[in-house]
């Protein structure tokens, strides 16, 4: 897998279910070589349509999704907890069909739930949910990558050192970390320190500013993070993750009240020359 700049399509949607189709389009004309595709309602894309336009446009794809209370693989409920590894196995087999090598995002507990429970009888039951997901993953060839989120996002992997416990638990190479700068902006001590942690179970990575706009808006320390990941010798996806658009339902559950670029197509543009030359020399 080699060290490409990506941008998630989500970027340019303004309703969850707009199609995805033409903004792969958007993601090469603006010099990227990675689509990233949220895989909210994953039976109900065209997969093959998707592929043949990605193969048309020479484009590579990366994907992410995000648990609901429906889908909580952490849920005191065995049927809650089935539903979420049905949800995660036609994820999984999406991405296979895309071509992703990932399946990054909050898979391993619903995004911005905070239970009364006991925490480790989650965190007990997010092992064995991702003990069985780790099987189709295999079996398709698609890395499951646990993204790190900020404590006001989610509470059971706020840190490197929680996301590796977990993964020492489930002992599969098939599931990694995914590190968002926004999210370790709040979190982490040293932002390359995190990154050096995560070490060679480092099988994803989101670039985004302190505030949510592009890279290279805020005051991310890019320099640190590069030379963290060089030293790790990274090789996966890099993949804008900013949200600057508060139209619709996306900029809602996003928390985007306000626009945070004048112009999408010339903001994508920037962002991703700046992650050439910042990140990969290019």
């Amino acid at each position: 897998m080699a060290k490409e700049i990506g941008i998630h399509l989500s970027y340019w949607q303004v309703q969850w279910s707009d199609d995805l189709l033409p903004l792969i389009g958007k993601a090469k004309q603006a010099g990227f070589k990675v689509a990233e595709f949220p895989l909210l309602m994953p039976e109900d894309l065209d997969y093959s349509r998707l592929k043949r336009e990605l193969d048309r446009q020479q484009i590579l794809a990366s994907c992410g999704t995000g648990l609901s209370p429906d889908t909580d693989i952490t849920s005191p409920d065995a049927r809650v907890r089935q539903n979420g590894l049905n949800f995660l196995k036609a994820c999984i087999e999406g991405a296979a069909r895309l071509g992703s090598p990932v399946l990054g995002g909050v898979n391993y507990a619903p995004w911005g739930m905070f239970p009364e429970d006991d925490f480790e009888d989650r965190k007990k039951r997010c092992v064995d949910s991702l003990q069985q997901a780790a099987l189709v993953a295999k079996r398709e060839g698609v890395v499951i990558c646990m993204e790190i989120v900020n404590r006001f996002e989610g509470y059971l992997i706020n840190t490197v050192q929680q996301g590796l416990e977990i993964i020492e638990e489930i002992n599969s190479n098939y599931i990694k970390l995914h590190l968002d700068t926004f999210h370790l902006n709040i979190e982490a001590d040293r932002i390359g320190e995190e990154i050096i942690k995560a070490g060679e179970h480092l099988g994803h990575f989101h670039c985004v500013a302190n505030n949510r706009k592009a890279p290279g808006k805020g005051h991310i320390p890019w320099d640190e993070i590069r030379q963290a990941l060089d030293d790790i010798r990274y090789r996966g996806f890099l993949v804008a993750e900013t949200f600057v658009n508060p139209a619709g339902e996306v900029g809602r559950g996003l928390s985007i009240w306000r626009p945070l670029a004048d112009d999408l197509d010339e903001n994508a543009r920037q962002t991703a020359n700046f992650m050439k030359r910042t990140l990969i020399d290019v």
